[in-house]
């Protein structure tokens, strides 16, 4: 069902697990919903590994033509189980309409980036 101006879309889930983007210690997940004619993407990365490294993600929009935003983020959650949560918004019109976004997890140890998936987009939306 599309929305339509002035009405909101139920979110949808989302995460980056089994997709490309997937790294152990790292676990990036949120929802993503329309209202009206803006996106919007809830961004949550979880630090799911006791090892003492950190979890961070970063973002980007997907366009219709095939193109994508630059990166956004890093968003980072240190301590096991620890969130950090940001909401990113674009104008809808401008997204792919199937793969509005992508996310990219990374393992951090003492702040050094030390393993990383590649973009992807999370499921539900992966068509892969």
């Amino acid at each position: 069902m599309l929305a339509s101006a002035g009405t909101a879309q139920a979110a949808t889930p989302w995460n980056a697990t089994g997709t490309q983007a997937d790294v152990v210690g790292a676990w990036a997940h949120g929802e993503y919903w329309v209202s009206g004619d803006t996106s919007y993407a809830k961004v949550t990365i979880t630090d799911s590994q006791s090892d003492g490294a950190s979890g961070r993600v970063y973002f980007r929009w997907r366009f219709g033509d095939g193109s994508t935003s630059g990166a956004y983020g890093p968003l980072t959650a240190s301590g096991y189980q620890k969130e950090t949560t940001r909401t990113y918004s674009y104008p809808r019109g401008a997204l792919d309409s199937y793969d509005p976004f992508e996310v990219k997890e990374v393992r951090v140890d003492n702040g050094v980036e030390v393993d990383w998936g590649g973009w992807d987009v999370p499921e539900p939306f992966n068509s892969n």
